[in-house]
């Protein structure tokens, strides 16, 4: 399907949870004239901790560098688990932009961790990486088990509401996007996919492939939320 873009975000490839077949089935799906890669794309923090690195993990990577070579401009926003990348910002790498912020059609694209007060203490958030990695290792067990919980959902949720006064994650986003003079405002890293209005600017999260597998579409001068789960991926 052509679309005029694709936004996807906290793949975590490298990661035990990372849904990458998923992933690999909506980039053979779609054409899109923009590629946005919307940080966490690649798990560096847990990369360093303990290499794990599937087949399927790699065919995400050549499929991206595909559409690069076949005429989608693709743009790579690092997040804080890519942040290796942030040191190569506004250069482009085997035909892959790499940019720190981006504006694209009044939309100011950020990964969000940059203005997520959890993040900037770094050893907080490494922790809460690895507590994060032991949890999605504990739902696979009750999944296999027929209990539908998730253990690593109900933790990131809890984290979320514990630290909601100290971040105001949406709303310094929505702040940030004011302040760029852009209408809409589009992030990932909190895995919680949105699509609402925010004091007057439309807030979209490209939510996650952990738990979500979540994605956002631009066609038809208009943004659209989607779930792989909504239809099938099948050319």
């Amino acid at each position: 399907m052509k679309v005029d873009a694709l936004f996807i975000s906290d793949v975590h490839l490298g990661s035990k949870g990372s849904n990458a077949e998923e992933v690999l089935n909506v980039l053979k799906y779609y054409q899109p004239e923009y590629l946005f890669l919307v940080g966490d794309i690649i798990d560096g923090w847990l990369l360093k901790r303990k290499f794990r690195w599937p087949q399927s993990h790699t065919n995400v990577l050549r499929k991206i560098l595909s559409y690069s070579k076949s005429g989608t401009r693709v743009i790579y926003i690092p997040g804080n688990h890519d942040e290796f990348l942030r040191e190569y910002g506004e250069f482009s790498f085997g035909n892959v932009e790499i940019h720190n912020e981006y504006i694209w059609k009044q939309t100011f694209i950020t990964h969000g961790d940059l203005y997520d007060g959890v993040v900037k203490l770094k050893w907080l958030g490494v922790l809460g990486s690895i507590g994060y990695d032991m949890a999605i290792s504990i739902d696979r067990q009750l999944k296999k088990m027929g209990m539908k919980r998730s253990l690593s959902k109900f933790l990131k949720n809890k984290v979320k509401e514990a630290v909601k006064f100290i971040t105001q994650f949406e709303v310094e986003l929505v702040r940030q996007a004011k302040k760029h003079h852009c209408k809409n405002v589009m992030c990932g890293h909190i895995h919680h996919p949105d699509d609402r209005m925010v004091d007057g600017v439309r807030y979209l999260n490209t939510g996650d492939w952990i738990e979500n597998n979540s994605y956002i579409i631009y066609k038809n001068d208009e943004f659209i939320s989607k779930r792989y789960s909504d239809h099938s991926h099948s050319k």
